[in-house]
């Protein structure tokens, strides 16, 4: 199974709006060991999602917290064909502007295991504490 589930989590001290939303997108095309093809999208300042590739994942602020819904994303690490693909993750406003990168995700690779984790974990995993 190639599916991570990635818990929702809260941000506190939120301070950019409440017009926000976190686009993943694969940095490079490839194919999941499930055989999933996961098309490669561009992360830029262009407002028009059209003929670009990401996921988008719902924020909510309450108060000066902003909650980042739960997501699932195909694993990179055991891919049949890119096992060195990798995704990054951007906050853009419902409009398409790009707010900028969600902390040190700009670029992680997701390993199939466990299949639920949380950004904590796969930050920790990405500076090798894991």
């Amino acid at each position: 199974m190639a599916s991570i589930s990635i818990a929702s989590v809260t941000i506190p001290n939120w301070e950019i709006g409440s017009d926000v939303v976190l686009r993943i997108y694969a940095l490079q095309p490839f194919v999941a060991a499930d055989n999933t093809i996961v098309a490669a999208g561009v992360p830029s300042e262009d407002s028009s999602a059209a003929s670009n590739f990401f996921q988008a994942v719902a924020c909510a602020l309450a108060g000066t917290s902003l909650t980042i819904s739960a997501c699932a994303l195909e694993s990179t690490t055991d891919s049949l064909d890119n096992p060195s693909a990798q995704y990054g993750a951007y906050f853009y406003t419902s409009g398409g502007q790009r707010i900028g990168a969600f902390a040190e995700f700009d670029s992680f690779s997701l390993p199939p295991s466990p299949i639920n984790t949380t950004w904590a974990a796969i930050a920790a995993v990405q500076q090798g504490a894991l």
